[in-house]
């Protein structure tokens, strides 16, 4: 793969929500294109130069999507010359190669391995430990041994299959670490492919009788590979990411502001509705409204977080005419009234002041000039992370309540990725502290 390509990775940034976010291959290029919002500082990155910081980028964008997304709902996509594979096994992949390099050579067997059998040099003390003696008549008696094994053709086998999967893994990745490609082994893409049952017993095998962690560690990665990565050409086109980058955004979003876990959400944050016939008096349960985000704060005021990989920062350069009021086409891709109408009907769920269904507990319930509705979408701000950008408004009523006025705030995509397993009560306490000032403008408390 990549044989005729030019020695550089082509970096881009998606314009719409449904734009493909990830990473692209052909014998001719390598393009990686990012979310919404995140702007790579290069549009072009040379192999033989790539700095650590850009490579941990890339990386990162991969492993939020593989960890984000769901393969199987077809939120994530992986191909092979334009057929859907099975999912890509990026964990192993990444683990393979960089393991490759820390070791700066291919596994061979060291480790004394064990097995149980009624042949070979008997290891007593670990067949006293681990197998179960018969009682005859004439004493004890063992019906298996641990005997060690003979581990010529094995050892050579175990070899084999660890450059098949290096070299397959820097087939694909491998260009984000090195420009050189490592030795190509004796296995071939159809050798794999045609007995792949007998290669993933075979790994398994290893991993039962292997007790060091790093190799127990490559094992698992090796047959995570061999039982997922499928390809029969040498030179295969691949995709790897998503259609579907609201997902990744959400769960984000979720992680950096949320304080609610799902089972609380669903229990007190998902307003229902219910059909009655009138015929034969039954009753179906529609599904509830289910909000991205809840995020409580120490003051005990409700933010009600709607999570928007929407284009507006991406798309509000348009030309404007301004004798005219500004159009929602000008501003690009923003929420619109059936979004808004949402996430008023979640304040009002929790508003303590309406006659709700009974919650059980009044924490999760809130007086009215505490609860705060907010759009969060993706920009380039890496100076001001998070930006006030306007609120929403409704005219079928008197828009009187705190939550009446639904806010906007853009988000710094790549802080927003960045953050993903990092302490996040900064912007928190900036978000609140933020949607406060403004909260004086609008409503009279």
């Amino acid at each position: 793969m990549n044989k005729n390509d030019d020695g550089f990775i082509n970096l881009k940034t998606a314009q719409n929500g449904t734009d493909f976010v990830g990473i692209r291959i052909t014998p001719q290029e390598r393009t990686v294109t990012f979310p919404m919002g995140y702007i790579p500082s290069e549009q072009k990155l040379n192999i033989s130069k790539i700095e650590k910081s850009k490579r941990k980028e890339i990386l990162n964008l991969l492993k939020l999507i593989s960890k984000e997304t769901s393969y199987k709902k077809g939120e994530r996509i992986s191909t092979l010359d334009g057929e859907k594979v099975n999912d890509f096994p990026l964990k192993a992949i990444v683990f393979i190669i960089e393991d490759f390099l820390d070791r700066n050579t291919y596994y061979t067997e060291k480790e004394t391995l064990y097995s149980k059998n009624t042949f070979g040099k008997i290891n007593w003390s670990k067949t006293i430990k681990n197998i179960k003696p018969v009682i005859t008549e004439s004493g004890i008696a063992f019906l298996d041994f641990i005997v060690r094994k003979n581990r010529i053709q094995e050892n050579q086998l175990i070899t084999e299959l660890h450059k098949y999967c290096v070299y397959k893994s820097f087939e694909l990745l491998g260009f984000l670490y090195t420009p050189s490609m490592p030795e190509k082994g004796l296995l071939l893409e159809s050798d794999i492919s045609k007995n792949k049952k007998y290669y993933s017993d075979f790994i398994q095998e290893k991993i039962d009788n292997t007790h060091l962690e790093i190799n127990l560690e490559l094992f698992s990665a090796m047959l995570d590979f061999i039982n997922n990565f499928d390809s029969v050409n040498e030179n295969n086109e691949a995709s790897y990411g998503t259609y579907c980058f609201q997902v990744v955004w959400e769960n984000l979003i979720d992680k950096i502001f949320g304080t609610v876990d799902s089972k609380t959400m669903e229990k007190y944050f998902y307003p229902s509705s219910k059909w009655i016939f009138t015929e034969d008096k039954k009753m179906k349960n529609n599904h509830p409204l289910k909000p991205d985000s809840i995020m409580i704060t120490e003051n005990q005021k409700c933010f009600i977080l709607d999570s928007k990989y929407y284009s507006y920062d991406m798309l509000r350069e348009l030309e404007n005419d301004e004798n005219e009021e500004k159009s929602i086409l000008v501003h690009g891709s923003i929420p619109g009234t059936d979004s808004i109408q949402k996430q008023i009907t979640y304040a009002q769920y929790v508003d303590k002041d309406l006659k709700n269904k009974n919650f059980g507990k009044m924490e999760y319930r809130f007086s009215e000039n505490d609860i705060f509705n907010i759009f969060i979408l993706p920009t380039n701000n890496s100076l001001d992370k998070l930006k006030y950008i306007g609120y929403a408004t409704s005219d079928w009523q008197e828009n009187n309540k705190n939550y009446h006025f639904v806010h906007a705030v853009t988000f710094d995509t790549k802080t927003a990725m960045e953050l993903a397993e990092k302490d996040t009560k900064v912007f928190k306490a900036e978000l609140e502290k933020l949607l406060i000032s403004k909260q004086k403008e609008f409503i009279k408390i």
